[in-house]
């Protein structure tokens, strides 16, 4: 079997959780590849909507190489990886349709799994969980005044 490309994927929800910005980022090293996003804001956004939206996406950014083979995703959110592995169940609203999104996009690869990382370990995703907040707050309605000094 060829060896899996590797991804990093983090999910914050910030300036408050639930009900603040869920933004994501993920980080492919071997490809020299970061992204993010902002998602989006209110009851239905929360950190774990964030991780969810953020392991679609680098899986998303992994298709875009024309990569099929393995993939191993990393993040430090063990309800994303032990709800994707099945050893948690998933019955929330918010997440249960991510969930089955995730498990649907990991059909296009040779395999894919998912392994729960330290944050320490995550450093590179979780930055760029917070330039998405930076680049998109004002878009949703945050001013820099909101932040507080909240952020994680």
């Amino acid at each position: 079997m060829t060896e899996p490309l590797l991804g990093y994927f983090d999910g914050a929800c910030e300036p408050v959780n639930p009900g603040g910005l869920s933004t994501g980022g993920w980080v492919i090293p071997s490809r020299g590849i970061e992204g993010c996003a902002a998602y989006c804001k209110g009851e239905d956004s929360t950190n774990n909507v964030a991780e969810y939206r953020a392991a679609i996406d680098c899986l998303r950014e992994v298709w875009k190489l024309g990569w099929r083979g393995p993939v191993l995703l990393r993040g430090d959110s063990q309800l994303v990886v032990k709800q994707f592995s099945g050893e948690w169940r998933c019955s929330a609203p918010r997440v249960l349709p991510l969930r089955d999104k995730l498990r649907h996009a990991a059909t296009f690869f040779e395999a894919v799994a998912l392994a729960w990382v330290p944050r320490a370990e995550n450093s590179e995703a979780d930055r760029m969980s917070k330039v998405a907040f930076e680049r998109h707050a004002a878009e949703f309605g945050y001013r820099p005044s909101d932040f507080g000094g909240s952020r994680r």
